[in-house]
């Protein structure tokens, strides 16, 4: 370990003991989501199965709170709910990458785990960011000597070198392929698309896909999977301004597009989305989701991790050592042509003492758990009716100064998440609404996942997914709902252990 990774190291060890000794400081982090170890996170990275475990890497900036020079934080989890943090696993101490290890991915092959990351560095005064390769066993990578493996040289037509970024690696047909984001010049977002025989001399095949229609600018972390038959992409575009029939908000969001991908020619058709009659479309909703990863488990299921932070809405407490958490892994599945995300099975071991019952119309607040409560999942479902002007609403993490509330309104079909009372007055960005229609039925389903200072919400079963982060003093537990709807609402509350 060289004096660069000891010191990011070292700076870990030290924050990590202070909040572990600190029952206060302990008591602010999650318990069910992988939040940072110390310092700063942001995107995951290298989300992959290795010899039996699901790894985790994030974007790290061991020394504050703030975004800084990136290194690589690592976790391992059996279940991918309980993580057991390891060793930082890349820091920016080589010529391809002083500026930064920039995101990327990872994958198993021959008994090695190989990383694709990006490494920043300036070239005659100019920052740039180029592909690299690290090799390792789960414990300690080394880099490849070849670093950078994919340079500017290898883009056969003009773009703008600052932003060549965010690698997805996988192998298919006896060769390994990389995908890339980069602007090409004028602004607009691309991906790019690698071929290669051992992952170090990699030649270039097309721009597989670009931005459209002046929706976005530069896109980023990108990955390419097939699921359900059909070929995914998922991107996080830069600059996009809101477009409410769309789904988009303003800055950034992330969204997928469905497909046909042809590996051989470097070609991608897109599928017209059914949620929006646009090529693309929202994957979360919420103020606090970016850059998502997905990874294929032994068992061959889809899971997807993202960023629950937002850029544009930085809400962390001054105080905090530590910033940045992880939503909870979630199953991917494509239904009725649309994208539906459930929290992984294995989080539903973690449920722990069950209450179920039903809330009747009495428009008053109602307190389905006696004790105060931080950590729970609970289901409601309800019927709407057409002529419906009543309205459902929770309160949670709630004590006389501090709450976050949830409101549907099924006249409107819509779910508001609103943090204006807690810590900070919830940022820049305090609350967001989405539309979420009942079932051809007249069935909703809302599952509430609360963890600490995150909220996800998932509305027919997975069909709607809306993640949000929040932050209140410890001693803000109370969780109530009021429901002035027509109908009873049936519930089933689970505390997690």
């Amino acid at each position: 370990m060289n004096e660069i990774l000891r010191r990011a190291q070292d700076e870990q060890d030290r924050i990590s003991e202070i909040i572990r000794s600190d029952e206060l400081k302990s008591q602010e982090r999650p318990k069910f989501h992988f939040a940072s170890p110390c310092g700063w996170i942001n995107d995951p990275n290298g989300f992959s199965f290795y010899k039996g475990e699901c790894h985790l890497f994030a974007q790290n900036h061991p020394y504050s709170t703030q975004w800084g020079p990136m290194h690589w934080a690592h976790a391992v989890s059996k279940d991918m709910i309980s993580w057991e943090v390891r060793s930082i696993a890349l820091a920016p101490d080589t010529a391809a990458d002083l500026k930064g290890c920039f995101s990327g991915t990872a994958l198993e092959k021959d008994g090695i785990h190989l990383i694709a990351y990006t490494g920043v560095h300036e070239k005659d005064g100019i920052t740039v960011q180029e592909q690299c390769i690290a090799r390792g066993d789960g414990e300690a990578y080394v880099k490849s000597p070849a670093n950078p493996v994919i340079t500017a040289a290898d883009i056969p037509f003009e773009y703008e070198t600052t932003d060549f970024r965010d690698p997805k690696i996988w192998f298919s047909g006896g060769m390994y392929y990389l995908a890339a984001v980069l602007k090409k010049t004028g602004g607009k977002g691309a991906l790019v698309l690698f071929r290669s025989a051992d992952a170090e001399k990699w030649d270039f095949v097309s721009v597989l896909d670009e931005s459209r229609d002046g929706l976005s600018g530069m896109w980023e972390c990108p990955d390419v999977f097939s699921l359900d038959k059909k070929d995914v992409i998922i991107l996080s575009p830069q600059e996009m301004k809101a477009n409410d029939a769309l789904g988009f908000h303003d800055g950034n969001n992330s969204v997928y597009i469905t497909g046909m991908l042809d590996l051989d020619s470097g070609t991608f058709v897109r599928d017209t989305r059914v949620e929006n009659g646009y090529t693309a479309a929202e994957i979360d909703y919420g103020i606090d989701f970016y850059a998502p990863e997905t990874a294929l488990t032994p068992d061959g299921r889809r899971v997807m991790i993202g960023w629950m932070q937002s850029w544009e809405s930085y809400i962390t407490p001054e105080n905090y050592l530590w910033s940045g958490m992880m939503t909870l892994p979630r199953e991917l599945r494509i239904r009725n042509g649309r994208l539906f995300q459930t929290p992984v099975r294995e989080f539903n071991a973690h449920r722990d003492r069950e209450i179920a019952g039903r809330i009747l119309p009495e428009n008053e607040k109602f307190r389905i758990y006696d004790f105060s409560v931080r950590h729970f999942d609970v289901e409601f479902e309800f019927k709407v009716k057409d002529s419906e002007t009543g309205r459902f609403t929770a309160w949670i993490a709630e004590n006389d100064s501090y709450s976050v509330r949830v409101d549907y309104e099924p006249a409107e079909k819509r779910l508001t998440f609103d943090r204006s009372r807690t810590l900070g007055g919830g940022g820049k960005i305090s609350s967001r609404s989405v539309t979420v229609a009942p079932g051809a039925d007249g069935i909703l389903k809302l599952r509430f996942i609360c963890d600490t200072c995150s909220l996800e919400i998932f509305a027919n079963d997975g069909e709607t997914a809306f993640s949000n982060a929040f932050f209140v003093p410890a001693d803000a537990t109370g969780f109530s709902v009021c429901q002035g709807l027509s109908n009873d609402v049936k519930y089933k509350f689970f505390t997690l252990r």
